[in-house]
């Protein structure tokens, strides 16, 4: 057989978000989608599995490997996708609805999130990740991965870095074999990407406050910040090996919400690192536009650092986030992208 001039190269190939009606089936073509304005991504190879191997065993022949002593492991293997991006309201959008199910704005991950912890057929539905000319086949240009669960969203921002421009990054699973096939969108709600010319920017921050818990708000001259939400997605079971090993459903974690900011060491720096050293250290965190917009209303400052740079000394601020535990409707962190 001759060799192949098929290839791939990541600037040709579209990355679009679909979302599914049905757990364990691909989105329609007419499914609502957001085209991603990704700059980066990647996923993992098809057919991913690892291997098996059995032990040895007494006897001729047992000191050696044969054909029966090792399996691919298909049942319980999974699926990684991740996409970094530029930071439009709509991606932001998206990935906060994917990930904790907020599509209205102010996006709120709050205190009772997850509302289950079992993804199957009757609950919450994920979603279909495209590569439209993603694919290494020659008659299909295509790959997608159906029921994608997103397992973390980072967004960051650096003044000197990316043009200022807030990016995005999301890791998505998922158990179900890929789908090398050709789309054809018709209909539907679709977001394309010259629908999205505007993208946030650091050079755009009006203010970065730190607040603490019933004191006034100490006013920062951020650097750069990073917003960092994870949970655990793992497989349930698996089905016959006709129907791929399929999982039959997700079991999902909780959230856990952590950030950092880089800002100049000053009074107002020193004041909020020193509180976060009280009996009480809860304070809110503010990163806004006026526009965009990241709350985190009950933070708590971790242990923080010095960057000893030639244009000033910085100041690292780590901090996570929690919720007012009056109730568990109190928001842990609000993402506003309108």
């Amino acid at each position: 057989m001759a060799k192949s001039s098929i290839f791939q190269t990541s600037q040709q190939t579209n990355v679009i978000i679909g979302t599914e009606a049905t757990f364990g089936t691909k989105a329609a073509t007419d499914a609502t989608r957001i085209h991603m304005p990704v700059t980066s991504y990647s996923f993992s190879e098809v057919a991913n599995h690892t291997l098996a191997v059995a032990p040895f065993r007494a006897g001729a022949g047992g000191a050696t490997q044969s054909t029966e002593m090792v399996k691919a492991q298909r049942h319980d293997r999974m699926y990684e996708i991740t996409l970094e991006f530029m930071g439009s309201a709509q991606a932001i959008s998206r990935i906060c609805e994917t990930l904790y199910g907020d599509a209205s704005n102010p996006h709120a991950l709050i205190g009772s999130m997850p509302t289950t912890s079992n993804i199957n057929g009757s609950t919450a539905v994920p979603v279909t990740i495209y590569f439209d000319k993603g694919s290494a086949s020659a008659a299909d240009t295509a790959i997608s991965f159906k029921t994608c669960m997103c397992t973390s969203f980072t967004i960051s921002g650096d003044i000197g870095g990316n043009g200022g421009v807030i990016m995005g990054s999301a890791t998505f699973v998922t158990g179900f074999n890929p789908d090398k096939a050709n789309i054809a969108f018709s209909g539907g709600t679709e977001t394309t990407i010259t629908a999205q010319t505007a993208y946030f920017n650091m050079h755009d921050l009006s203010a970065t406050t730190i607040t603490p818990s019933g004191g006034s708000a100490e006013d920062l001259v951020l650097f750069s910040f990073e917003l960092n939400i994870e949970r655990a997605v793992n497989r349930v079971g698996f089905d016959t090996a006709a129907n791929g090993f399929a999982p039959l459903g997700y079991v999902v974690g909780g959230y856990e919400v952590t950030g950092s900011m880089t800002v100049k060491r000053d009074a107002e720096s020193d004041a909020a690192i020193t509180y976060a050293d009280t009996a009480e250290p809860v304070c809110a965190i503010s990163i806004s536009d006026g526009t965009f917009q990241i709350e985190a209303p009950k933070a708590i400052i971790d242990q923080a650092s010095i960057n000893f740079d030639e244009d000033g000394f910085k100041s690292v601020i780590p901090f996570r986030c929690t919720y007012d535990a009056a109730a568990t409707s109190n928001s842990v962190v609000d993402i506003h992208t309108a």
